[in-house]
């Protein structure tokens, strides 16, 4: 376990900061599956932009967490993508 790892836990056991953390953890997945799609498309934000209708700058505040797309952003670049949006409950 590295000095982060141990830190971040830690920290964990704040309640305050876990519950920050917790609430962020939704945007961070939604930052982090977009990218991974739109690499794995080999696709470039501005490709994505061009064939989703997204704006690219839009696109980068999505990735860069500076940003939280509505429902339908999120389709539209999936589709884009050649993929759907998939919400699960867990």
């Amino acid at each position: 376990m590295d000095d982060f790892e141990k830190s971040l836990r830690n920290r964990l056991q704040k309640s305050e900061f876990k519950k920050e953390w917790d609430s962020l953890q939704l945007e961070y997945q939604i930052q982090s599956e977009l990218i991974k799609a739109r690499t794995a498309a080999h696709m470039t934000q501005s490709e994505l932009a061009s064939k989703s209708g997204v704006r690219q700058s839009n696109i980068s505040r999505i990735e860069n967490g500076n940003a939280l797309p509505k429902l339908d952003t999120l389709a539209a670049l999936a589709s884009a993508m050649g993929r759907k949006v998939k919400i699960t409950f867990s």
